[in-house]
């Protein structure tokens, strides 16, 4: 059954024995081919629970206010909800998703508004707000949102570094004091 990537380009089969979804690689994004104003592609996520209980796995954040709706409302929420470092993880699938495989964050900055409930659907999104340049590097900012269907659930920045024409498979790698080395692969 073939699917829809967030660009709607479709998803297809090797073959009619193959049941292995393949989807092909989204097209690199430059430095100079972004402009502030830009928006970046959005992606809706339903908040399942086995997404929900997926995330507590791969997180291994294990209090119940995440994977149990009892618990949760006996500690004052509606249902289930995210924990932060898997609402991070909804903006990092739609960044990966725009920016390419030779682009990296360089950091993020976020502030939860509203819980992120199981049974919701999330519309991640973002628009580029700021491009520069530094030390060799072509940054790019991003103002990020999350909506759940009540209001904004999670708003912030994102700081992302993209390869130039120039270079197209040049990499930035951070280390622990935050300064950049650039590789190429």
């Amino acid at each position: 059954m073939p699917g829809t990537y967030p660009n709607k380009m479709p998803a297809y089969h090797a073959s009619n024995d193959d049941n292995t979804v393949h989807w092909p690689i989204q097209p690199q994004v430059y430095y100079e081919g972004v402009n502030e104003g830009d928006e970046i592609p959005a992606v809706d996520f339903n908040l399942t629970v086995q997404r929900m209980i997926m995330f507590v796995g791969a997180t291994r954040n294990y209090p119940g206010l995440h994977h149990n709706d009892r618990v949760a409302q006996a500690n004052g929420a509606e249902r289930m909800f995210l924990q932060n470092n898997s609402c991070l993880m909804l903006w990092e699938r739609v960044i990966s998703d725009w920016m390419g495989i030779y682009g990296r964050v360089r950091s993020a900055t976020f502030r939860i508004t509203n819980f992120h409930l199981s049974g919701d659907i999330i519309h991640v999104g973002g628009k580029i707000t700021k491009k520069w340049q530094e030390n060799g590097l072509n940054f790019v900012e991003l103002e990020m949102l999350s909506h759940t269907p009540r209001r904004v659930g999670m708003t912030g920045t994102v700081i992302v570094a993209l390869p130039s024409t120039k270079y197209p498979t040049t990499t930035p790698m951070w280390d622990n004091d935050g300064k950049a080395t650039v590789t190429c692969q």
